[in-house]
């Protein structure tokens, strides 16, 4: 028969961290061979980089707290990169909505419960 999905999911994973990591590798015998210092520094960071990204996106399964662009092409003034505090009223505003769809739902668990 075939193989279930999660097992090509997983070989598709660990090819695109193998071809990662071969590129870098190869980028860092490189600069190890020019002897460039900031070269190496450079492969280094991309290395410990993508080790990081991939630890928490496939083992930890969280996603990244802030994207790397922002969502369909919007700017945002409190983007975390511009150091400018988001204001307290949008994260309360946020915390109202979350606790009424919260009573949405227990409101409805208890009408199937009845």
């Amino acid at each position: 028969m075939g193989y279930p999905l999660g097992i090509w999911k997983r070989l598709a994973v660990l090819a695109g961290v193998l071809s990662v990591f071969f590129v870098e590798g190869l980028w860092l015998f490189v600069a190890i061979l020019v002897r460039s210092v900031v070269m190496g520094l450079t492969s280094l960071a991309v290395i410990v980089l993508t080790i990081w990204l991939f630890h928490t996106r496939l083992y930890e399964k969280r996603k990244v707290r802030y994207p790397l662009v922002p969502p369909e092409g919007k700017t945002d003034i409190y983007f975390p990169r511009t150091n400018i505090p988001r204001p307290v009223y949008a994260d309360f505003r946020s915390i109202e909505e979350r606790k009424e769809k919260l009573e949405k739902v227990k409101k409805k668990v208890k009408r199937k419960g009845k």
